[in-house]
């Protein structure tokens, strides 16, 4: 039997989640993955908040997030479009992102670029967090329905519910717009072209 390592605990959550769904990550059954006693995890992964903390490194490891310097706008839509494949290669696994704050140097790493670059191009250090924030609440976003879409389970309003003379812009745009990537992208570019105004004209 290969050796007990927190990497390989950690793979087997992510496998976990996303065969299961994110509910069925727990240590017992983590431990019963892999044919060990849950006592046996406790020296690497001591509790749910390490395996869910562990997730998430692995997961940003993955999307290959930029980790050496970029302009502040192509960090922005290479951290969305990594987060939005992760989402649909572990739609599972992904929704770790959502249950607690980043932690620890590996997972931080990309967000060290991100506040470099957006200082360089002229933001304050509260504007820079902010536009951060602001990429991180989109790449989620965009995650979440990516997700979705990777399981089947795209959630749409049922139109024939909503009165036509009522909604007739709700009921034409949602027949007409049913491409997500352009949707995805829509929202990407209008971030950047947002926060490039908030830097004025140069």
């Amino acid at each position: 039997m290969a050796a007990l390592t927190r990497e390989r605990i950690l793979q087997t959550a992510v496998r976990l989640a996303d065969r299961d769904g994110p509910d069925a990550v727990t240590l017992r059954k983590i431990a019963a993955e892999l044919g060990v006693h849950v006592t046996s995890l406790y020296n690497h992964v001591p509790t749910r908040e390490a395996v869910t903390d562990g997730i998430v490194e692995l997961l940003l490891d993955e999307a290959k997030l930029p980790t050496g310097p970029v302009p502040w706008d192509e960090w922005v839509r290479r951290y969305v479009e990594g987060i939005g494949e992760i989402a649909a290669t572990h739609p599972g696994a992904f929704h770790a992102l959502g249950q607690r704050p980043v932690q620890g140097a590996r997972a931080a790493a990309s967000f060290e670029i991100a506040l470099a670059a957006f200082a360089e191009a002229g933001f304050s250090a509260a504007d820079g967090f902010a536009a951060l924030k602001a990429a991180s609440y989109l790449a989620l976003m965009i995650g979440m329905e990516r997700s979705m879409v990777a399981r089947g389970q795209v959630l749409e309003t049922q139109l024939d519910a909503l009165p036509e003379e009522s909604f007739p812009m709700v009921r034409s745009v949602a027949a007409d717009v049913s491409d997500y990537e352009y949707v995805w992208s829509f929202g990407v570019e209008t971030l950047v072209a947002g926060l490039r105004a908030q830097l004025g004209p140069k």
